[in-house]
């Protein structure tokens, strides 16, 4: 995921879909809004 500089790198070594929660704390550890998110 990028935005603007910063870079974050989300590994999923199991090669399934993430959970919600899991996609919830990593958005908000990139600042970025749900909306922001399901608008790309």
């Amino acid at each position: 995921m990028i935005k603007g500089d910063l870079v974050l790198t989300v590994p999923n070594p199991h090669n399934k879909e993430i959970s919600v929660d899991l996609q919830v704390r990593i958005l908000k550890q990139a600042r970025i809004s749900r909306e922001e998110w399901i608008s790309r």
